[in-house]
């Protein structure tokens, strides 16, 4: 193999996941021992659903670090007070941050560990390559055609978007996911058009907010299999799905018992909303009502049960089903956005079995009695390796796995200093592991 550099740990995606990793490593006085690649060209966080108004849902306390160490200089306040603007935050007195505020501190933490990342790099495929002396290394290759070995590669890329299959064949630039709707409908602004959003969460919920505001906005259609819009279950009782404890106690049950709880727990997180968005929905919606306009439609306990031919060429017509009487109807809409969520692993529908990046090393990975990966209580895959081989080979899941470790790795802030310490200590106390030794060589002959 020629000479090419080898990264002891490498990290796929730099959102806030892989993020708060940089920083545990950097707190373990490993700095650098880490390095990443992210297809964006420059940090990034919810760009598509930076929404005037929208606020993060999360303490801010429970940011990238201060669980773990609240005299890190990488805190939610130590952004504010560096900017000199504590005071007016804690005037604001906000429950929580706006998601544009919180996206600005998670950007002046990248900003820190800018060496240390590839921009522009977008991963296409995981596989393994034979170094011809100390084993076999994980090899990253990107679109550009780029390719990065390393040892163990921590992968933080975020979950697939989950596309109902009505919808799989029309994607396009008028049916998207809610993951692109900010650059998606700003292309549209010229146009007039009528929107149905599909999907009962709180981004279904912002995103029709936002489309009533926008002047070029005919008509919103809000379609959702449930009664409407539902509060989320905001208790503290049921919030501990977000400690590190539940966690410990979520790991170990059984995959039919872990589908029964995540059901259960529903509420927390999925096909809900905060109040203050419901009602403000509510206001806006009692005020079409009173001057008999039909801009906002909603429809309830209602599914797209398909795509039907055009009518004409700009509109997508829908077949709604009503999902208790099984009564049919269509609407003609010109855009349709999926507010639908993100795929878990597992075998249910929608689910994948893995992240797709990992489809090259998928012969390897070790399996449960449902042909799901085992996924470890610190977040790694160990593959299946060869007899000579020296090191286990691990990939790390870092804010991937729900159906393992349960509803605080669904992307949410809560958990993201705790699992980054889960995941730097595994990385540092792997049998064979020597970082320094392997930071010094830096490259394989």
């Amino acid at each position: 193999m020629n000479e090419q550099q080898v990264y002891p740990i490498l990290g796929v995606g730099f959102g806030p996941a892989n993020l708060s990793l940089a920083v545990a490593l950097e707190e373990l006085d490993r700095p650098g021992a880490a390095h990443f690649i992210e297809r964006a060209d420059g940090f990034q966080w919810q760009d598509e659903q930076l929404l005037p108004g929208a606020d993060i849902q999360n303490n801010p306390f429970r940011d990238l670090v201060m669980p773990r160490n609240p005299y890190s200089r990488h805190t939610f306040v130590n952004y504010l007070a560096e900017r000199d603007a504590l005071t007016n935050y804690l005037h604001l007195n906000a429950k929580f941050p706006l998601r544009r505020e919180y996206a600005g501190y998670l950007a002046w933490v990248a900003d820190a560990f800018h060496g240390s990342v590839d921009y522009g790099q977008s991963a296409v495929g995981l596989s393994l390559v034979d170094d011809g002396s100390d084993g076999e290394l994980f090899c990253v290759e990107t679109e550009s055609g780029r390719q990065y070995l390393g040892e163990s590669v921590v992968v933080g890329t975020g979950r697939s978007p989950r596309v109902p299959p009505p919808f799989q064949r029309s994607l396009g630039p008028t049916v998207f996911h809610s993951s692109q709707y900010l650059s998606s409908i700003e292309r549209l602004q010229d146009k007039d058009i009528r929107v149905a959003v599909v999907g009962a969460s709180q981004s279904a919920i912002e995103i029709v907010l936002d489309l009533l505001n926008r002047a070029n906005i005919r008509q919103v259609t809000s379609v959702h299999r449930g009664i409407g819009f539902r509060l989320k279950d905001t208790s503290p009782y049921s919030r501990q799905v977000f400690l590190p404890d539940f966690v410990d106690y979520f790991h170990p049950l059984p995959s039919e018992t872990k589908r029964r709880l995540r059901a259960e727990l529903r509420s927390i997180n999925y096909a809900a909303c905060d109040q203050d968005v419901i009602d403000r929905l509510v206001g806006v919606q009692r005020e079409y009502e009173l001057i008999a306009s039909d801009r906002l439609r909603m429809m309830p306990f209602s599914e797209v049960a398909e795509i039907l031919p055009r009518p004409r060429e700009g509109v997508h017509r829908l077949m709604l089903r009503d999902v208790n009487h099984l009564t049919e109807k269509t609407i003609d809409v010109d855009v349709v956005i999926l507010a639908t969520g993100f795929r878990d692993f597992g075998t249910g529908p929608g689910d994948e079995p893995y992240h797709p990046l990992m489809e090259g090393v998928a012969h390897r990975l070790p399996l449960d009695e449902e042909g799901i990966p085992v996924v470890a209580r610190d977040y790694s895959i160990e593959l299946k390796t060869q007899a000579s081989s020296p090191r286990p080979l691990r990939v790390y899941l870092n804010g991937l796995c729900e159906a393992s470790h349960g509803m605080g790795d669904a992307g949410a802030l809560a958990m993201l200093s705790a699992r980054s310490s889960d995941i730097a200590g595994s990385l540092l106390e792997s049998d064979g592991f020597d970082l320094e030794q392997r930071l010094t060589a830096g490259t394989l002959q």
